[in-house]
């Protein structure tokens, strides 16, 4: 059944995107159209392939090191007996194809998307974070590309919230409250903004509704013992 509403959203992505494409002179039908609008889909359905479903894990991509493919680094090395190292190259030539559909069709979101996720499972987080930007703005500012672009963002700066990303979180947070991980940087921002009691707040709640076997479950404990430990020296102190 996924395959079957995946191919039906890809005949409707190819016909969207031949409609909007300009027209070859007078003509009913161009095969020139027909390749641009087909050749982002099927780059995209590789992409999807290659490093499978693009589901946002339910927690911050900086503690998601651990779990990225080392091929990035093996090809960087040049060793190509490593046993990742073709995947990797697969997605780097899947990536370029779709920069160049990009240049031709700047508007087609899903190319932004399989962008920015792609340069992710290869450690580009610069590009990543440009090519969310552009995906989040097409999609009409979508919550769930709020929070990945966040994530994204404030693994770009070492952990920093800036002001952008403190607009993305509390979007993904106002349309969707329980998201787990927009909690999680919500508990993040009011650390950041010296509120230590409504962190502590924010991020006891979240860890009470957490799976204790869920990746997130480690960070939010850590942050709530940290949290604990300035409240407790602030206590101390009056």
């Amino acid at each position: 059944m996924t395959w079957i509403g995946l191919s039906l959203l890809a005949l409707i992505g190819i016909a969207i995107l031949y409609a909007s494409l300009p027209k070859c002179g007078d003509k009913v039908f161009s095969p020139r159209r027909l390749t641009m609008a087909v050749a982002p889909v099927l780059v995209a359905f590789g992409i999807y392939l290659v490093i499978g479903n693009p589901s946002l894990p339910a927690k911050p991509f900086a503690e998601r090191a651990g779990e990225r493919n080392l091929a990035a680094a093996a090809a960087v090395a040049g060793n190509v007996t490593d046993p990742n190292y073709k995947t990797d190259q697969q997605i780097q030539r899947l990536l370029n194809q779709i920069v160049l559909s990009l240049e031709v069709n700047p508007r087609n979101l899903q190319g932004w998307v399989a962008l920015a996720r792609g340069s992710l499972r290869l450690g580009n987080i610069e590009r990543a974070v440009a090519a969310f930007a552009q995906a989040y703005a097409l999609s009409g500012h979508n919550p769930l590309l709020a929070i990945e672009y966040a994530d994204t963002r404030i693994t770009a700066q070492n952990g920093q919230i800036d002001s952008t990303s403190r607009d993305l979180v509390l979007h993904a947070l106002g349309q969707m409250p329980n998201h787990l991980l927009a909690r999680y940087y919500y508990g993040m921002m009011l650390k950041q903004n010296d509120k230590p009691e409504q962190a502590l707040r924010v991020l006891r709640d979240l860890y009470r509704d957490l799976p204790k076997d869920d990746p997130l479950a480690n960070a939010t404990q850590g942050e709530i013992k940290t949290l604990q430990a300035v409240s407790d020296a602030r206590t101390d102190t009056q």
